[in-house]
């Protein structure tokens, strides 16, 4: 996107901040918090149309993309303007998703990885240094080599998810996993067996960061599936989430289920109470 199409993006969203309390304060933004009847998350501050939210562990950070990506941190209680970090005011960023450490950031852009580089959705990712995030890296041919698309997830340990249609899926877009390797990078992405995978459309995937649950989007509709005592996934079920729901994400104190919410011509990001999802309490890792 052009330059002045993202100064213009950034204009209406500090432009609806203005028009809000002069100061935000509480968890959440100070948002009244939902029941189990979802409600637009934030409306008027945060605005997104093809991702949802991520939130730090001790929820003083909340990131979401609309063409490039914002944040709004919670200082001495008081909720900060957003402001678009500044390696996605130029090229742009969608699908940010913070690593359970809060210590990396990935994202979805099609920048160029170098000069004369073919414009395609890839991840990148960006480390957390001492005064802020440092510049983002994309991940390695591995991962950013072959087709994938939409949002990425990561466990505690490093393991990445994400949808692709690549070589090895089971039938349309499937649930990937790449397990990190020593020293750096990832190991060859694998499909997720049978469980989760089906001759379908599988992808936007969420997982648990302890890593017992993963939500997914197959087709049209949400779907989880955990793993077993035996460390295998279990046969998925569907979640009882509104229709038109994607993106699905599950704030870190396990309170709140966020996703986007696609009708027609528009988009909304909506959030609930997750108690009423069961996931809690399920099958251990």
């Amino acid at each position: 996107m052009k330059r002045s199409c993202l100064v213009f993006c950034s204009f209406l969203i500090l432009s609806a901040w203005a028009q809000s309390p002069e100061k935000l304060t509480g968890p959440y933004l100070g948002q009244k918090l939902p029941g189990t009847t979802p409600e637009l998350f934030a409306p008027g501050i945060v605005a997104s149309k093809h991702a949802s939210v991520t939130i730090s562990r001790a929820g003083d950070e909340i990131y979401w993309s609309d063409d490039h990506i914002y944040v709004t941190i919670c200082k001495n209680g008081v909720w900060t303007k957003p402001d678009a970090l500044p390696f996605t005011r130029e090229e742009g960023g969608d699908g940010p998703k913070l690593s359970p450490d809060d210590r990396k950031l990935y994202f979805n852009s099609d920048r160029p990885r170098w000069p004369g580089d073919p414009r395609r959705e890839r991840v990148w990712c960006a480390e957390r240094t001492a005064v802020g995030w440092g510049e983002p890296v994309p991940l390695g041919s591995e991962i950013n080599d072959e087709h994938l698309h939409w949002q990425v997830s990561v466990d505690a340990e490093g393991i990445l998810y994400f949808g692709s249609e690549r070589r090895g899926s089971k039938g349309r877009d499937d649930v990937f996993a790449a397990e990190p390797r020593d020293g750096g990078g990832f190991a060859k992405p694998l499909s997720i067996d049978a469980a989760v995978n089906s001759e379908a459309h599988e992808g936007s995937p969420f997982v648990a960061p302890d890593g017992r649950y993963l939500i997914f989007l197959r087709d049209s509709d949400l779907w989880v599936s955990f793993r077993g005592k035996d460390g295998r996934w279990e046969s998925a079920r569907r979640l009882e989430t509104p229709a038109s729901a994607v993106c699905p994400y599950v704030s870190p104190d396990e309170r709140f289920f966020f996703f986007l919410k696609l009708e027609r011509d528009t988009v909304g990001l909506y959030w609930m109470d997750a108690s009423g999802l069961g996931l809690k309490g399920d099958s251990k890792k």
